[in-house]
């Protein structure tokens, strides 16, 4: 199945439908037996007849959905097996590793779809003018009755007009998630090109195919932090971020096509903490980039291919602070952001690899490093890019500077089972192998909810000592 199922949920629907089916069924045999005499006659106030017309359609209305639940309770009992069989393969960590999440495990991921977001931002711009004009005609009708012959002329038209802007809406919609779709797949097949891709030395970044001799047990630390927002926080500089301290180098790992929750980075506390290092996406370049280098002649510059190149960018990237206002964050997905920075942030830089190299802009990352982040919202075993940075996460930099985050939504038991098997196959020279326990920070943070990582952060904090 798709999605992992809840037994108690499964149970409890499945006893729903018995009862339905039980109430129902009952209620049509009764009507049967007294239409054909089997129960007494019943009298309220007055004599109720046998061949009361209506009674047949009771009969046959109440035994159809009796039916319809009998159907129901099937279904919800095979699904409750299944649910049963589930929960004994999770107990397995072998078999668990080939179990789906829960359904609201990638709701997050499923509201990033380029259709939801742009849908969203035309209805939003599209909505008031056509409603306005609706609202201001059927005011004047209700308020004018003796005029509403020629007030329903013009909400036809009005309405007319409103089917004709959906239609708009629709088509608009359409058009845009095409070419974003099509510009995408386009980068990414050029990211694939060897032409752009320079001669390295043997890599570096493959997975180590041995297990350290010891690998400590892994405690994950579950932290809601509270919605509430934080008052009193200096500006940034130079010298101290916004909880005082000197600014980190933020590594920042996360699903591409799960733009909802880039969003909720970039605004929240993370840039207000330390300068952020992530990796672009292929959706993340705009039209006019692609255009321009191609009529420049400098196409292959559009990827950071090599060793070289990396190090130009990281030494070209700006290191000073940026002050309050507002700004569009861009090169994060295939939207830019727009930010209020109350009390400024740092400059964030992405980097966007050709994908023979990326698994190397990964450890160049994992190296100047303070703290990591990796945003595991809706994360499946199919993500190999994030499962591999997951991987190398463990294999090469202290555990306990890195959070993991998620939303509330997602599935922790599942993500539980997928790192604690990239736990398993830690690297022998990884710096968290060895005896004791080690921890790992998991934050849930809910969708919209930026005002939360600064109580995260402030806790990540302590762990830095």
């Amino acid at each position: 199945m798709r999605y992992r199922l809840d037994p108690a949920a499964e149970a409890e629907a499945a006893r729903g439908n018995l009862l339905g089916g039980l109430y129902t069924g009952g209620i049509s045999s009764l009507v049967f037996a007294y239409m054909s005499g089997g129960v007494p006659a019943v009298t309220v106030v007055v004599r109720i007849p046998r061949d009361f017309e209506l009674f047949p359609w009771l009969a046959g209305g109440t035994g159809l959905v009796s039916a319809l639940f009998t159907v129901a309770l099937v279904v919800r009992v095979v699904r409750w097996q299944i649910a049963l069989s589930q929960q004994r393969r999770a107990r397995d960590p072998a078999k668990a590793l080939l179990l789906p999440p829960s359904a609201e495990h990638g709701a997050s991921l499923r509201q990033s779809r380029p259709g939801r977001t742009t849908l969203g931002n035309v209805l939003m711009l599209a909505v008031p003018w056509v409603a306005f004009p609706l609202v201001i005609v059927a005011l004047g009708t209700l308020l004018t009755p003796e005029r509403m012959g020629s007030r329903a002329e013009e909400a036809m038209l009005l309405a007319a007009l409103a089917g004709g802007a959906g239609l708009v809406v629709l088509l608009v919609v359409a058009v845009d998630v095409t070419r974003r779709h099509l510009l995408a797949r386009q980068v990414r097949k050029l990211s694939q090109d060897p032409a752009f891709a320079e001669l390295m030395p043997p890599t570096t970044a493959a997975l180590s195919r041995y297990r350290a001799p010891v690998i400590p047990e892994l405690k994950i630390t579950y932290y809601a932090p509270p919605r509430s927002i934080v008052f009193g926080l200096p500006k940034v500089s130079a010298a101290r971020n916004v909880f005082g301290r000197p600014p980190l180098s933020i590594a920042y790992f996360r699903l591409f096509e799960n733009e909802l929750r880039v969003r909720d980075f970039v605004k929240g506390a993370f840039r207000r903490c330390g300068y952020v290092h992530l990796l672009r996406s292929a959706a993340s370049v705009r039209r006019s980039e692609l255009a321009r280098m191609r009529r420049a002649g400098t196409l292959g510059e559009l990827f950071i291919a090599s060793d070289r190149r990396m190090l130009r960018e990281l030494d070209a990237r700006a290191f000073e602070p940026l002050p309050s206002g507002f700004r569009t964050i861009r090169g994060t997905g295939g939207r830019g952001v727009r930010v209020w920075d109350r009390k400024g942030s740092y400059p964030m830089s992405a980097y966007l690899c050709h994908g023979a190299y990326w698994k190397r802009a990964v450890d160049t990352l994992l190296d100047l490093a303070d703290l990591v982040v990796i945003d595991l919202s809706g994360f499946q075993k199919e993500n190999i890019g994030t499962g591999y940075e997951l991987q190398r996460v463990i294999d090469r930099y202290p555990i306990h500077r890195v959070v993991v985050l998620a939303d509330t939504g997602s599935d922790t038991r599942y993500l539980a089972t997928h790192i604690g098997h990239a736990w398993s196959r830690m690297a022998p020279d990884s710096p968290n192998a060895g005896e004791g326990t080690r921890s790992l920070l998991v934050g849930q943070i809910a969708v919209g909810g930026q005002a939360a990582t600064h109580h995260l952060l402030a806790h990540a904090h302590k762990r830095l000592r």
